[in-house]
């Protein structure tokens, strides 16, 4: 694995586990609260929606690591598999 695709999988590992422990957080701080007002019910709300799109991020960096790579690092040669260690490796 290169380093481009590691660094972009470990960022979207991040993002997923501290966006999913955000939710939880969420959810508690929602039962402990309950019905007091609709300005924190909001605030909830709005913060749902960033955590929820911090996940569904982390999951599609992590799942295509190797293509966002080459993409924010300008690689458009995905075909040079034969410098890289791992693939001599995986090879034999």
């Amino acid at each position: 694995m290169k380093t481009p695709t590691l660094i972009v999988r470990l960022a979207g590992l991040y993002l997923l586990t501290t966006c999913s422990v955000g939710l939880l957080q969420l959810k508690q701080a929602q039962a402990m609260v309950g019905q007091l007002g609709g300005t924190q019910n909001q605030m909830m709300a709005d913060f749902s929606i960033y955590l929820w799109l911090g996940v569904i991020f982390g999951l599609g960096a992590t799942l295509f690591a190797g293509r966002l790579a080459r993409l924010l690092t300008f690689d458009s040669d995905p075909s040079e598999k034969s410098r890289d260690l791992s693939y001599q490796f995986l090879r034999r």
